[in-house]
């Protein structure tokens, strides 16, 4: 949810190598719950637990860069990442979220027939957090993919790595707008496979 003062998350340019990634398999005994109304969901046990191994192991093996310090306007952030254009892992990933999605409100509400979800940008980004760093306050941007002819519209976290794993902090915050320049904090759990979607 956008705050008022924050700012926008800037673009991620890097080219790594080519990623094996783990295989993402459909789950049919999970189910998403709504957070706040058109704006987050959560699936608990998206990714299995040797899912997430697999990839943290994958996520270590691979030359993440460290942020640069941040330009006039971005969100500042202190962590490692790397992006990769990888529209197979996109397709495989939607196949496995596309039961939990396929209901998501659209932006655009006047079209008809009404908008439905039916991809997932094929920019891939990962990050990664040793204890201390961080995600300052920001907004993410609608982003297209050149390669679909899409834009998004929401925004999909894969957390890798939880509480279970003894991790303190990290959670993703997000201020929610209560007038007379108050917010409320919403702050998810972090859960170890848990799939968060946000816009």
């Amino acid at each position: 949810m956008p705050r008022k003062g924050s700012v926008k998350v800037s673009e991620i340019v890097s080219q790594p190598p080519a990623i094996k990634w783990p295989i993402i398999t459909p789950k049919d005994y999970i189910s998403s719950r709504v957070l706040e109304e058109d704006q987050i969901i959560l699936i608990d046990e998206f990714l299995s637990a040797a899912e997430c191994k697999q990839f943290s192991a994958l996520i270590e093996s691979l030359p993440l860069q460290a942020t640069p310090p941040a330009k006039r306007g971005e969100a500042e952030r202190v962590n490692h990442r790397m992006s990769v254009q990888d529209p197979a892992f996109a397709a495989m990933m939607y196949e496995a979220i596309a039961p939990h999605v396929a209901s998501l409100p659209s932006f655009q509400k006047h079209l008809a027939p009404p908008a439905k979800p039916h991809s997932l940008n094929s920019n891939i980004r990962l990050y990664r957090y040793h204890p201390g760093q961080y995600f300052g306050p920001h907004y993410d941007d609608s982003v297209g993919d050149a390669a679909a002819g899409t834009w998004s519209e929401w925004t999909l976290l894969l957390y890798i790595t939880g509480e279970e794993d003894g991790v303190v902090g990290g959670q993703t915050v997000f201020h929610k707008p209560m007038g007379k320049k108050k917010t409320e904090e919403i702050v998810p759990s972090l859960n170890r496979g848990t799939a968060l979607l946000h816009r």
